[in-house]
């Protein structure tokens, strides 16, 4: 332990100072000597006063020599090799305190090799995410049913692995009151076939006032593994295209989650006809400040043609592969108002929906090709194989076009 009555440090930093001192006094002296006609010391050729100048090899001599005895000095002061460690520690120990930070050698020594999922490897266990997409697409359903499974013990949701720690969860509804969610939620358990009790440490919230504050406090009480907020516009009151407002309002909350080591999830509306474009983070209503606070966004789209199925796009994702931003996890959407996985994934360009009526010719044509379709598939070629003769992009959009014409049958 360091000595209360001797600090090592401030004696170096003293002697530092020192040394600067001497070395800009020496620079001073050799740039008079450089610009004057004699040297101020005797001649050691001659002996006498004032008759050769200073040279430049003879000025950077003197100040290496300065140099060294003043790194003599602060080597005596800091002592051995162990004495330094400890100096070093100390620094180190103060700079921790003052900052509230951690150092990268304890971050690599963490030994965390992958970042840990709530739904793997969709969602994070903690920060804060969102769910954006149109109107009765189904966006508060699909949450629902993740709080659901989060608090039930279900070991999969949507296909992905589900790994909660507490199965505890809570759900704050904006546009839903307590007659709303219960009736919702009997519908949905027809399905499920869950035990009531099943759901205790599901918690449904209808109160948007003091959210952070009563967040917070619930979350120091007892630990929670999510937290739906539905929806992101009726608890910010602020202007949408703000984009500093908007990151300052999300910034509470993600010190919320990143103090209580939990996941809140967003979910926040799409703009008016964006059905016509490809999925993106773009697509999502007010400024590029929500999109870039979230570490993860994702999309819930209709499909443009069968009506009962759902596509979870992945249009932001800081901590995933790219190949889970390109193609749509299909989603079969349930009578009893849940969601199943169909195992299929769909390129986000045949997500655009069409508002354009199909005339006749188009219909024909669409005809002929489901015919081919049939056709080669009849000779034995694989569902890419024909998407590769046609001309198709995916071989997803022949299977696309098979179950239109099947459904129109």
């Amino acid at each position: 332990m360091l000595s209360e009555t001797c600090n090592p440090l401030a004696e170096a930093q003293a002697a530092i100072s020192e040394q600067n001192k001497r070395r800009a006094d020496s620079l001073r002296d050799v740039h008079q000597m450089n610009n004057d006609t004699t040297c101020p010391n005797d001649c050691a050729k001659c002996g006498e006063w004032r008759t050769c100048r200073l040279t430049p090899s003879r000025g950077a001599a003197y100040l290496e020599s300065v140099r060294r005895e003043a790194s003599g000095i602060v080597e005596g002061l800091l002592g051995d090799s162990e004495q330094r460690e400890q100096n070093s520690l100390a620094c180190e120990l103060r700079l921790h305190q003052s900052l509230g930070g951690v150092t990268g050698t304890a971050l690599l020594n963490s030994e965390v090799a992958a970042m840990e999922t709530l739904l793997d490897p969709i969602l994070p266990r903690c920060g804060i995410v969102s769910l954006v997409g149109s109107s009765d697409s189904g966006k508060s359903t699909l949450l629902r049913g993740l709080a659901i499974a989060v608090v039930s013990g279900a070991s999969h949701y949507l296909g992905f692995a589900l790994r909660p720690r507490y199965n505890r969860a809570i759900y704050l509804s904006t546009e839903d009151d307590e007659r709303a969610i219960a009736s919702l939620l009997t519908r949905q358990n027809e399905e499920l076939r869950l035990p009531s009790t099943t759901l205790s440490n599901l918690y449904f919230m209808f109160d948007s006032e003091q959210v952070v504050e009563r967040l917070d406090k619930a979350l120091a009480s007892a630990a929670v593994d999510l937290v739906v907020i539905d929806a992101f516009a009726d608890l910010y009151s602020g202007p949408l295209n703000e984009n500093n407002r908007v990151r300052c309002f999300l910034q509470q909350f993600h010190q919320v989650a990143i103090r209580h080591n939990t996941l809140i999830i967003f979910l926040h509306h799409t703009g008016k006809r964006t059905e016509a474009l490809a999925p993106s983070k773009h697509n999502a209503i007010g400024s590029q400040g929500f999109e870039a606070k979230m570490r993860l966004m994702i999309e819930l789209r209709k499909d443009p043609e069968m009506k009962h199925l759902r596509h979870l796009c992945i249009v932001k994702g800081n901590y995933l592969p790219a190949e889970f931003k390109h193609e749509s996890f299909e989603l079969r959407f349930t009578p009893h108002l849940n969601f199943e996985a169909t195992g299929r994934r769909i390129p986000f360009d045949d997500l655009c929906e069409s508002f354009e009526p199909q005339s006749s010719d188009r219909a024909k044509a669409d005809r002929e090709t489901y015919e081919r379709i049939v056709a080669l598939k009849d000779e034995g070629l694989s569902i890419r194989e024909i998407a590769s003769a046609l001309g198709f992009k995916s071989h997803t959009s022949v299977l696309r076009r098979l179950k239109t014409e099947e459904l129109a049958e």
